[in-house]
Protein backbone atom coordinates (compact mmCIF):
# COMPACT_ATOMS: atom_id res chain seq x y z
CA UNK A 1 0.00 0.00 0.00
CA UNK A 2 1.26 3.64 -1.17
CA UNK A 3 1.53 6.49 0.67
CA UNK A 4 0.96 9.96 -0.67
CA UNK A 5 3.10 12.90 1.55
CA UNK A 6 2.05 15.54 -0.51
CA UNK A 7 -0.10 16.47 -3.45
CA UNK A 8 0.42 19.76 -5.91
CA UNK A 9 -1.62 20.60 -8.71
CA UNK A 10 0.20 21.93 -11.82
CA UNK A 11 -1.20 23.07 -14.97
CA UNK A 12 -3.12 21.44 -17.29
CA UNK A 13 -5.21 19.40 -14.54
CA UNK A 14 -2.28 17.16 -14.01
CA UNK A 15 -1.19 16.78 -9.98
CA UNK A 16 2.18 16.06 -8.45
CA UNK A 17 2.43 13.13 -6.14
CA UNK A 18 5.34 12.98 -3.89
CA UNK A 19 4.95 9.42 -2.05
CA UNK A 20 6.62 8.52 0.82
CA UNK A 21 8.97 5.85 -0.92
CA UNK A 22 10.53 8.89 -2.02
CA UNK A 23 9.18 8.24 -5.95
CA UNK A 24 7.32 11.30 -7.02
CA UNK A 25 4.06 10.71 -9.98
CA UNK A 26 2.51 13.04 -12.41
CA UNK A 27 -1.20 12.16 -12.20
CA UNK A 28 -2.85 13.53 -15.70
CA UNK A 29 -6.58 14.30 -14.88
CA UNK A 30 -8.07 15.18 -18.71
CA UNK A 31 -8.86 11.56 -19.45
CA UNK A 32 -10.70 11.00 -16.16
CA UNK A 33 -12.35 15.02 -16.21
CA UNK A 34 -13.79 13.97 -20.16
CA UNK A 35 -16.10 11.16 -18.87
CA UNK A 36 -17.78 13.86 -17.09
CA UNK A 37 -20.94 13.15 -14.84
CA UNK A 38 -19.37 13.03 -11.07
CA UNK A 39 -16.02 14.08 -12.66
CA UNK A 40 -17.29 17.68 -14.22
CA UNK A 41 -16.45 19.57 -11.24
CA UNK A 42 -13.07 18.85 -12.06
CA UNK A 43 -12.98 20.91 -15.35
CA UNK A 44 -12.81 24.25 -13.34
CA UNK A 45 -9.49 25.12 -12.56
CA UNK A 46 -10.43 26.81 -9.07
CA UNK A 47 -11.78 23.70 -8.21
CA UNK A 48 -9.16 21.18 -9.50
CA UNK A 49 -6.44 23.28 -7.08
CA UNK A 50 -8.59 22.52 -4.14
CA UNK A 51 -7.28 19.19 -4.01
CA UNK A 52 -6.69 17.52 -0.73
CA UNK A 53 -4.60 15.01 1.23
CA UNK A 54 -6.48 12.87 3.44
CA UNK A 55 -4.40 12.73 6.88
CA UNK A 56 -3.21 9.36 6.41
CA UNK A 57 -2.16 9.75 2.86
CA UNK A 58 -3.74 7.04 1.63
CA UNK A 59 -6.36 9.05 -0.88
CA UNK A 60 -6.56 12.40 -2.62
CA UNK A 61 -10.08 14.54 -2.52
CA UNK A 62 -12.10 17.34 -3.66
CA UNK A 63 -14.38 18.66 -0.78
CA UNK A 64 -15.73 15.21 0.03
CA UNK A 65 -17.30 14.63 -3.44
CA UNK A 66 -14.75 12.96 -5.21
CA UNK A 67 -11.76 11.00 -4.22
CA UNK A 68 -8.75 8.71 -5.41
CA UNK A 69 -6.44 6.26 -3.81
CA UNK A 70 -2.81 6.60 -3.68
CA UNK A 71 -2.16 3.07 -4.72
CA UNK A 72 -4.32 3.68 -7.92
CA UNK A 73 -2.74 6.86 -8.76
CA UNK A 74 0.75 5.49 -8.63
CA UNK A 75 -0.33 2.45 -10.71
CA UNK A 76 -2.07 5.01 -13.62
CA UNK A 77 1.19 8.40 -13.24
CA UNK A 78 4.05 8.87 -14.66
CA UNK A 79 6.66 8.23 -12.59
CA UNK A 80 9.26 11.46 -12.53
CA UNK A 81 12.51 11.03 -12.66
CA UNK A 82 15.89 12.33 -13.66
CA UNK A 83 16.05 10.49 -16.93
CA UNK A 84 12.69 11.99 -17.69
CA UNK A 85 13.23 15.24 -16.38
CA UNK A 86 16.29 15.62 -19.19
CA UNK A 87 14.72 14.38 -21.51
CA UNK A 88 12.24 16.86 -21.65
CA UNK A 89 14.48 19.49 -21.28
CA UNK A 90 16.79 18.11 -24.45
CA UNK A 91 13.98 17.42 -26.50
CA UNK A 92 12.32 21.24 -25.31
CA UNK A 93 15.73 22.78 -26.13
CA UNK A 94 15.57 21.51 -29.72
CA UNK A 95 12.34 23.49 -30.48
CA UNK A 96 13.86 26.48 -29.19
CA UNK A 97 15.90 28.63 -30.97
CA UNK A 98 19.42 29.61 -30.16
CA UNK A 99 20.09 33.88 -30.38
CA UNK A 100 23.30 35.05 -32.22
CA UNK A 101 25.88 36.80 -30.31
CA UNK A 102 24.50 40.04 -31.37
CA UNK A 103 20.69 39.27 -30.35
CA UNK A 104 21.61 37.60 -27.04
CA UNK A 105 23.60 40.96 -25.74
CA UNK A 106 20.64 43.02 -27.52
CA UNK A 107 18.00 40.95 -25.17
CA UNK A 108 20.76 41.84 -21.91
CA UNK A 109 20.50 45.19 -22.79
CA UNK A 110 16.91 45.36 -22.16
Amino acid sequence: MYKIDQVSPIENFKLVLEYSDGISVVADFIPIIQQGKIFQPLQDPNFFAKVSLDKTGRYIYWEDEIEFCADALRMKGTVIDEDSCLKKAMDEGKNTPLYSRTEALAFLEK
